[in-house]
This record gives C-alpha cells, sequence and structure tokens, in this order.
C-alpha cells in the first residue's frame, strides 16, 4: 500500500488511466473526466516551474475573450459532467472523437515538457495521436518521428475508429514488454 501521493501522482494516475480506457474503446466521458482533471493538475505545475507547455502556446492562439480553462476544458463538458446543480435539464450533443484526443494530447504534451519523462502509455499515445492528427504538428517535428510513426502505425490514418484505437491498444502491450524501453531513464514506472 502506498504511504502518500503527491498531486502529480494523482495527475499521471488519472492520465495513464484514461488513455488505457481511450484505447479499450471505454466511455469518452469518463475519459475526458479523467484528462481534463489530470489537466488542471498538470497546467499548474507547468506554469508554476515557468514551463513552456503546449497549454500555453495553445492559449496565444485562442480568441481575445476566451480562456483554455473555462471555455475549451470546463465549459461545455466537464462543468456539465460534474454539476447538477447548474442546468440540471441541460442536454448537451456528444463531442467528438477528436475533442477527446486532443485533450489527452494536451496533457501528455505538457507532462512531458514538466517532468522529461513519462510512462510507456504517454508516450505510446503520444505517437498514435501524432500518427493520426498529421496536420496538427509542424513540419519539423513530425519528420523527426515519422520512421516511428510509420513502423508503428502503417497506413494508421486509413482505418476507422476502431481499428485506430485496436492498433493503439497492440502498440501500448507491445511497448509494456519492452525491456528497453521500460529500462529508460525517461520511462515511468506506472505499475
Amino acid at each position: 500500500m502506498e504511504a502518500s501521493l503527491t498531486k502529480l501522482d494523482v495527475a499521471r494516475r488519472q492520465l495513464v488511466t484514461a488513455i488505457r480506457l481511450l484505447f479499450d474503446g471505454e466511455d469518452s466521458v469518463s475519459i475526458f473526466s479523467l484528462a481534463a482533471n489530470a489537466w488542471e493538475i498538470i497546467d499548474f505545475f507547468c506554469n508554476k516551474a515557468g514551463v513552456l507547455s503546449l497549454s500555453n502556446q495553445t492559449r496565444e492562439h485562442i480568441p481575445s475573450g476566451k480562456n483554455l480553462k473555462y471555455d475549451y476544458i470546463n465549459s461545455p463538458y466537464r462543468n456539465f459532467f460534474k454539476h447538477a446543480d447548474r442546468d440540471s435539464e441541460g442536454v448537451l450533443p456528444l463531442f467528438k472523437e477528436s475533442d477527446v484526443d486532443s485533450l489527452v494530447f494536451l496533457v501528455v504534451e505538457d507532462y512531458l515538457r514538466l517532468l522529461k519523462k513519462s510512462p510507456v502509455e504517454f508516450q505510446v499515445f503520444q505517437l498514435w495521436y501524432i500518427s493520426i492528427y498529421t496536420g496538427k504538428v509542424s513540419d519539423e517535428a513530425l519528420y523527426e518521428i515519422q520512421i516511428s510513426t510509420e513502423s508503428t502505425f502503417p497506413n494508421i490514418d486509413s482505418l476507422p475508429r476502431a481499428g485506430r484505437l485496436a492498433m493503439g491498444r497492440r502498440a501500448l502491450t507491445d511497448a509494456m514488454i519492452d525491456k528497453e524501453l521500460l529500462n529508460d531513464v525517461r520511462t515511468e514506472n506506472t505499475t
């Protein structure tokens, strides 16, 4: 049994669980909620440490009068998921899978920039996301990892969602037994 938990321990565990659920094709509301909770913690620590996070880079491109936390992460979904006292009869349209994927990627990227290491789940998700959403990644960054994306996720962009998730799950399963990856100083243990 663990003696104590830090805020970063909690954020890491929530995000690991979110990624595992995502690759298993589980409930997107739960995945979004876990990722948003983790994001709030990691965003705080990135700002406290003065880290140039993806969240802060994203803030630079948000329209004037909008706020990343309140207008894109908390509202409308996160607040709807956790508050019954606000608009108790309200109904939301389902969000797009790409919105969930993008939130998880934002948190993973911020975590990596903050700690310079991460669990295997984050590493696999990052590569999976970049393999699918190539248009959201700079050409320079894409060029640096193109061999990894093509060998790990060949033709993933031609697959339906279920096939993409299955490919992510297989890559995660393989990575969890890759001794070289697991022993790398940049890989955190999640057990």
